[in-house]
């Protein structure tokens, strides 16, 4: 898992449960560098301290975190990928092919899910998403955040999902102005 996941949930912590709470979650990891590849277990604990910690249902905190990511940790440190794209839809088209390989080719160990991004129409697209994680809840979160970042409402309809026996996710996304 990319380092920028954990600061960002860290991050995403202090942001909507106080620095205490961020604080108790992560007592005793290392500091997690933006620049390094982690072990997904270890994301996997963050996650479930976290949940423990504010008395939250899993799959609301991950989603609450994937909005969070794309619209405040991701735009912050990544600001040229978001202003080469005038709309959620136009950056989404990109993911795969200007982040995820990039992330591949410079960060050692690092294993971003198989995203394939395709329209439908003019103001939609398909997602079809395949990780050994099963983290769809947090790609839904990093869609809606996408889309506040851009002025727009994502609504999500989800086709396949690996949690119901499929080997991979289906959403897909339209988008309206907010």
């Amino acid at each position: 898992m990319h380092g920028v996941i954990f600061s960002s949930f860290r991050d995403f912590l202090t942001a909507a449960h106080g620095p205490e709470t961020a604080d108790r979650v992560f007592d005793g990891e290392p500091i997690y560098l933006v620049s390094e590849s982690y072990p997904d277990e270890s994301l996997r604990r963050l996650v479930g301290r976290a949940t423990e910690a504010v008395g939250a249902d899993t799959s609301g905190l991950v989603r609450d975190f994937g909005v969070y990511a794309a619209s405040t940790t991701f735009t912050r440190l990544y600001p040229a990928f978001f202003a080469i794209a005038n709309s959620a839809r136009e950056f989404l088209l990109t993911v795969e092919t200007r982040i995820h390989e990039l992330v591949r080719a410079t960060i050692p160990n690092a294993a971003p899910p198989q995203l394939h991004v395709t329209e439908l129409g003019s103001d939609a697209v398909s997602i079809v998403y395949s990780s050994p994680r099963r983290l769809c809840v947090l790609l839904r979160g990093l869609t809606e955040g996408t889309a506040q970042h851009y002025g727009e409402t994502a609504t999500i309809e989800e086709k396949t999902c690996m949690w119901q026996g499929h080997d991979h996710c289906t959403i897909e996304v339209r988008f309206s102005a907010s």
